[in-house]
């Protein structure tokens, strides 16, 4: 990529010139100046220059001359060419081995050949591998550009600047999921994350072009963030020999390559989310429109990559607490649930694979709607084993988000979309107004309820219950008392008195106390069964909240 002493030498001016040492490392020096200079070597030589003199301080003092040898290697020069025939006539023996030792180019020019022929020569030659090397960098950057245009993949793109500057590159997305690029990618990251944690390893920055790069285990490594609008959308991390610096051509070509990314990831991520929109909008009208089956269905579903001749189980899921979590966070709640649920879809197909189930989701207001692939062998562990994970997963990205589901199968639930949502929904409602917040309920097993919510409508049913149980309410809402709990473990544990004190944490003569409390203030006997049966069934039925005080 860059111009380098073999190039230099291989000039028609430089023909006659001796390389005396460094003979083996012409091709690992880049040159970018050539300058002359006699006496004091200071400031005055810059990194990649390739020196010329006539050593006219270091007559007959091979000590001197070893002194100006070693003050211009480490200026970091590319090169040392030295014209004898005048002031030094021959390189002496240790000015050779400290060139030997460092790997450092001495060259010999015969006296005859101008300075001033060498730099124009030499810097026509600079001059046009820089043009070379411009037009080759607007190449670059219009080939990058047609590969985003003509929708080629992100692989494609790194494997071409790979070629161009001969680097291994490797890119992972914001979530360091490896992406495109490198032969061996998984080593190339775990090299940069060992450099960054060793705290005696120096990071350098290049704060603008948002580069690190280090020195590790004998090579260079390079990451350089891609961010748009603020947010960030990946890394490259590059691998190049330590021998070799970074030029401004590789920081130009790095650029463009940062330039296609954004561009390809913005790109790419319009296309998934129409496609996510396409998806959704599918599945949203399959289970909440009754009747939206017809006879294109299955080539609709096929094109969006759903196979509805499946048979699917609806789970519906609510946040409780995603309005909470989102005002501490961002004081405002845009930040919510439809905010995020292109990653919460993510989440849920990734636990989909897991568990090798097809699944289709969408989403209604603050609701997650979800057909799962009914494995009607082991249904129920599959979902609650699903659903376990994608707790798991929502947890890591929204810590300490609270979900109630419910779930629901219409008969085999092989296009039965609309009639199974519908399940679910009812026993996510039931189960939230039973059970409490974070429950999970099935339709299969809300038979009680549903049974006790139809008797609820009947107004002699309703008078009944409310004489049997308000004495006991109001006595629980004025002395808190929690004489309704009280009951409802008692019975139970089928009337056990020892086993219900040790739920509710009581002595044995306090929760005698407590029954006896039941029994005065309802007027029935709790050694009679049927008296029994009666505020069961009474406490049952004001549970189900349809029955208002």
């Amino acid at each position: 990529m860059a111009l380098t002493v073999q190039e230099i030498l291989g000039l028609p001016i430089l023909k006659t010139a001796k390389v005396k040492t460094g003979n083996n490392h012409l091709d690992q020096y880049t040159v970018e100046w050539v300058s002359a200079i006699e006496g004091s070597v200071e400031n005055f030589v810059r990194k990649n220059e390739f020196v010329l003199t006539m050593g006219m301080d270091c007559v007959n003092n091979p000590h001197r001359l070893l002194q100006f040898v070693r003050d211009v290697y480490e200026s970091g020069a590319s090169a040392l060419a030295i014209a004898t025939g005048r002031y030094v006539f021959e390189f002496p023996n240790e000015v050779l081995t400290f060139a030997e030792a460092h790997n450092f180019i001495l060259i010999d020019l015969p006296w005859e050949i101008r300075f001033a022929d060498i730099q124009r020569e030499t810097m026509n030659k600079i001059n046009e591998w820089q043009e070379d090397v411009s037009e080759r960098s607007r190449m670059v950057q219009k080939k990058l550009i047609d590969f985003v245009i003509q929708g080629d993949d992100l692989s494609d793109i790194v494997k071409f600047v790979e070629r161009e500057i001969g680097w291994s590159i490797v890119f992972t997305d914001d979530k360091g999921r490896v992406k495109a690029g490198g032969t061996d990618p998984e080593e190339m990251i775990a090299l940069w994350e060992k450099a960054r944690q060793n705290e005696d390893i120096m990071i350098d920055e290049l704060v603008p072009q948002h580069i690190e790069t280090t020195q590790y285990d004998g090579k260079n490594i390079l990451k350089k963030d891609i961010s748009a609008g603020g947010m960030s959308q990946g890394s490259f991390i590059i691998l190049f020999p330590e021998s070799v610096r970074i030029t401004g051509n590789v920081l130009h070509i790095l650029e463009y390559l940062s330039a296609a990314a954004a561009l390809w990831i913005s790109r790419e991520d319009a296309i998934v989310k129409t496609e996510t929109r396409l998806r959704n909008e599918f599945i949203w009208n399959l289970a909440k429109t009754p009747g939206y089956l017809n006879e294109n269905i299955h080539s609709r579903a096929k094109l969006i990559g759903y196979n509805l001749h499946l048979p699917y189980t609806c789970i519906i899921g609510f946040s409780e607490n995603m309005d909470a979590l989102s005002e501490d966070r961002y004081d405002d709640k845009q930040y919510g649930l439809r905010s995020l649920v292109y990653y919460i879809e993510e989440e849920v197909r990734y636990v989909a694979n897991v568990v090798k189930l097809q699944v289709a989701f969408t989403y209604d207001g603050d609701h997650l709607i979800i057909f799962l692939e009914a494995d009607n062998d082991t249904v129920n562990s599959s979902i609650n084993y699903f659903l376990d994970l994608v707790e798991k997963r929502l947890n890591a990205l929204i810590p300490g988000i609270i979900f109630s589901w419910g779930i629901g199968k219409h008969t085999n639930g092989v296009m039965k979309f609309h009639e199974s949502y519908k399940k679910a929904k009812s026993a996510l409602d039931m189960g939230r107004q039973q059970k409490g917040l974070g429950q999970r309920v099935n339709f299969e097993d809300t038979q009680l309820n549903r049974l006790l919510v139809n008797l609820a409508h009947n107004e002699e049913i309703q008078e009944i219950m409310h004489s049997t149980i308000s004495p006991l309410v109001e006595y629980d809402q004025k002395r808190e008392a929690e004489l309704v709990d009280t009951f409802i473990v008692y019975v139970n544990q089928n009337g056990n008195v020892s086993r219900a004190a040790r739920i509710l944490n009581l002595h044995r003569q306090s929760l005698l106390y407590r029954l006896r409390k039941i029994e005065t203030l309802t007027n029935l006997s709790l050694v009679n069964p049927d008296d029994v049966f009666l505020l069961n069934f009474s406490i049952k039925l004001w549970l189900t909240g349809v029955i208002k005080d």
